[in-house]
C-alpha cells in the first residue's frame, strides 16, 4: 500500500501540470487514491493499538 501511495503521489504532479481538464480530474482521482493508500496502514496500526 505505501508503494502505491508513493506512485500515486508522483503521478499527481505531471497530471496536475496539464493545461487540459480531463487530466486535472484524473489528478483529483490520482491524489484520492494515493491519500486512501497512505491513510489505509495509519489506520490500521491506530486500530490496533486500542485494541
Amino acid at each position: 500500500m505505501p508503494c502505491l501511495a508513493i506512485a500515486a503521489f508522483a503521478g499527481f504532479a505531471p497530471c496536475r501540470a496539464q493545461r487540459r481538464r480531463a487530466f486535472k480530474a484524473l489528478a483529483a482521482v490520482v491524489l484520492t487514491a494515493g491519500l486512501t493508500c497512505a491513510l489505509i496502514p495509519i489506520g490500521i496500526i491506530v486500530w490496533f493499538l486500542t485494541l
